[in-house]
């Protein structure tokens, strides 16, 4: 049984997402793969647009055969802090042979060096890095400068690497790293060098939209995979982040999304086996934009001083005091980070940290240390007795079991996590009209 993993938020799930499934079991001849997803927010430090079942069902009628869910604080955690949560919880299963993502280089072994030399830290590469922060620039900024200075001077290496030319690496490394793809994927080798694990890590060209390009009638030809790294030339892949815009930019009629051209758009980026889902949750207005968060986050901000702000995650001292500072300009919560973002902090760092603040979190873990399902292939269901076998971290099927399968520590994660959807699921039953779940009544998905 050959098993892989993919560490996705599916925010949401689109065609470019199922290549990469098919691609994981078609080419590199995968069995089962697992998605390690995020929950019900994501990375950039917002609430995910839809709900963290509608989108493990999503994935698991395209393809996927297990879903599990990251924990709050690890999906809303920086690159380094999420890759490591993810790859942490896909090297705890005991199954898991390859890790598969997508990457703007499609070079595993240039993702590989760099990785090696983020986790060794050479003492050379070290004071670049401090020389660049020192000089105000934000810690990817410097990263790169630090890594390309480093690389520039074939002095730093020896023995096979020192050929008295520049490495072949010096030319790539800042394209690699203005990327943000290829940022995460050194994230995921870094954190399977750092946990000396067996999984083998591979990428798949990401061609297309950039991450921030918007998706629109005229520029869906424009979507394309390279037909060099074995995808199909014919085939449009859109951006996460377009479909968000399209689908926030023309939400009307009441917080329900119902432009019929806007359908059609989405019809041909969303799969068809996801796509009645999804335009489910859309038209009954089952999903959430950042403005969700508006009037929790004031609360949160006025009944907070300096000290109590810097104990939260990603919140600094200096952040924090510069929230008190702008209390009478903070409005809204993208606002709010567009008000409080520096030269040296980007706006995403701020809504992470902001969220952070509403969602009361502290700390991230270091690994995660349970599995919980959020879904599952009927015909797969050997899979989940081999992770139940080979396994060294609790696989939990359902909440009320998980205080006799979990240490207190872990408890208090999964607590944690509960919260955050269970105040998701309100914002969304006050939003939409319908009845409030509670976490704990929601059913795994099976198909």
């Amino acid at each position: 049984m050959r098993t892989a993993g993919i560490i996705a938020e599916y925010n949401p799930f689109h065609r470019g997402h199922e290549y990469q499934i098919q691609y994981t079991k078609e080419k590199l001849g995968a069995d089962y793969v697992i998605i390690a997803m995020s929950g019900d927010y994501v990375q950039r430090g917002t609430p995910a647009l839809l709900a963290k079942h509608a989108r493990a069902d999503m994935a698991l009628r395209c393809g996927a055969d297990l879903v599990l869910e990251l924990p709050v604080s690890v999906c809303t955690a920086s690159a380094e802090a999420f890759a490591m949560g993810g790859v942490s919880l896909l090297d705890g299963l005991g199954v898991v042979d390859l890790l598969c993502f997508g990457s703007e280089s499609g070079e595993i072994s240039a993702l590989k060096e760099l990785a090696e030399i983020l986790v060794e830290e050479p003492e050379k590469y070290k004071t670049l890095l401090r020389n660049f922060l020192s000089q105000g620039l934000s810690f990817p900024a410097a990263r790169s400068q630090a890594l390309t200075e480093y690389f520039k001077n074939p002095r730093n290496f020896s023995g096979d690497d020192f050929d008295g030319v520049l490495t072949p690496l010096f030319n790539e490394v800042t394209r690699i790293l203005n990327t943000p793809n290829n940022i995460l994927g050194i994230e995921y080798c870094k954190a399977l060098l750092r946990l000396g694990s067996s999984i083998r890590p591979v990428t798949v060209r990401r061609e297309g939209m950039g991450y921030h390009d918007t998706l629109a009638s005229n520029n869906l030809s424009d979507l394309r995979f390279d037909p060099a790294s074995d995808t199909d030339p014919d085939s449009d892949f859109p951006s996460a982040c377009a479909i968000r815009k399209l689908i926030c930019g023309t939400d009307k009629n009441g917080g329900k999304y119902s432009d019929h051209t806007g359908y059609d758009i989405l019809a041909s980026q969303i799969p068809s086996d996801a796509f009645d889902i999804f335009k489910k949750v859309l038209s009954s207005g089952e999903f959430l934009t950042e403005d969700a968060l508006n009037s929790i986050l004031s609360y949160c901000l006025l009944q907070k001083n300096v000290s109590e702000l810097a104990s939260f995650l990603d919140v600094s001292e200096n952040l924090a005091q510069r929230i008190v500072n702008q209390k009478n300009l903070l409005q809204g919560f993208l606002q709010s980070a567009s008000v409080l973002k520096t030269k040296e902090l980007t706006q995403t760092r701020i809504q992470r940290a902001l969220l952070h603040i509403i969602l009361g979190i502290h700390q991230v873990p270091d690994n995660v240390p349970y599995a919980r399902v959020l879904g599952f292939r009927r015909e797969s269901s050997s899979l989940l007795k081999e992770i139940k076998t080979n396994s060294c971290i609790p696989v939990i099927t359902k909440l009320a079991n998980a205080p006799s399968l979990l240490d207190c520590q872990a408890q208090e994660l999964l607590k944690e996590t509960t919260f955050a959807s269970n105040l998701y699921g309100s914002l969304i039953a006050q939003k939409s009209g319908r009845k409030f779940i509670h976490e704990y009544e929601k059913q795994i998905v099976i198909i």
